[in-house]
């Protein structure tokens, strides 16, 4: 029976190791990804590190509070047997030995209830850190997912924005060109006043006017996705901060 419940108690422990072990990867991974409000700066290894001993002491803590307990749990039923014992045997029971274990079992049992008070606690907050880090993975990885939105707009504006500047650049040439033929048509035909001369230039100066405009328009959408992305960072920041506060 010793060697059956050694086994299974091997069993459950390999197991805790692993449960523990996969969510001390989870929260490293999530605060590799987060970064300090102030600074902007990722979280370093070390940092991550001093977070992972202090909390591996609480829970070293947490085992010795559980086997002291065990410990006075175990103590506390001794004494009660005895009690019991004596309680059968009254005659050879003398009052202050009886008096004596009465006040060592009432101190055991403050002591337990005090354990148990100390233990509830650490239960408690471990359970609330669990749920704010959980709660805090799931918006970040929405905050990171529309961040990545908004970059990919951005950089698609970006791309219309070239191409319009380029546009541009091929009608200023164009109408360069157009300027320099005139000079060139004025100097050898003297039709600079022709009526389609004219018709053509009107058409080339409002399709400039038209793309200057575009131009234009393509900054002021690419200087407004640029500040939505950058109101996202805060936002972002703003959760690291709720992250690190507990």
């Amino acid at each position: 029976m010793a060697s059956d419940l050694q086994v299974k108690l091997e069993e459950k422990t390999a197991k805790c190791k692993e449960i523990r072990q996969t969510f001390m990867e989870l929260k490293r991974e999530v605060s590799r990804k987060a970064a300090f409000s102030k600074t902007d700066k990722p979280i370093n290894e070390k940092k991550i590190q001093e977070w992972e001993e202090l909390e591996y002491a609480k829970s070293q803590e947490l085992q010795l509070l559980r086997l002291e307990i065990l410990k006075l749990r175990t103590t506390l039923a001794k004494h009660q047997r005895t009690i019991k014992k004596k309680e059968e045997l009254a005659d050879g029971l003398h009052l202050i030995d009886f008096e004596q274990l009465k006040i060592e079992n009432q101190s055991l049992n403050e002591k337990i209830e005090e354990r148990n008070e100390e233990l509830h606690k650490l239960k408690k907050k471990n359970t609330t850190t669990v749920q704010i880090l959980t709660h805090t993975k799931e918006k970040l990885q929405f905050e990171i997912a529309e961040t990545d939105e908004l970059q990919q707009k951005s950089k698609k504006l970006q791309e219309e924005f070239n191409q319009a500047k380029n546009d541009l650049k091929k009608e200023k040439n164009k109408t360069e060109k157009f300027r320099q033929d005139k000079v060139d048509l004025s100097q050898q035909t003297g039709i600079v006043n022709s009526k389609l001369l004219k018709k053509d230039f009107r058409s080339r100066k409002l399709k400039l006017k038209e793309l200057q405009n575009e131009k234009i328009a393509l900054e002021e959408r690419y200087n407004t996705m640029t500040y939505v992305i950058k109101k996202y960072n805060q936002i972002i920041n703003a959760n690291m901060d709720e992250m690190e506060e507990p």
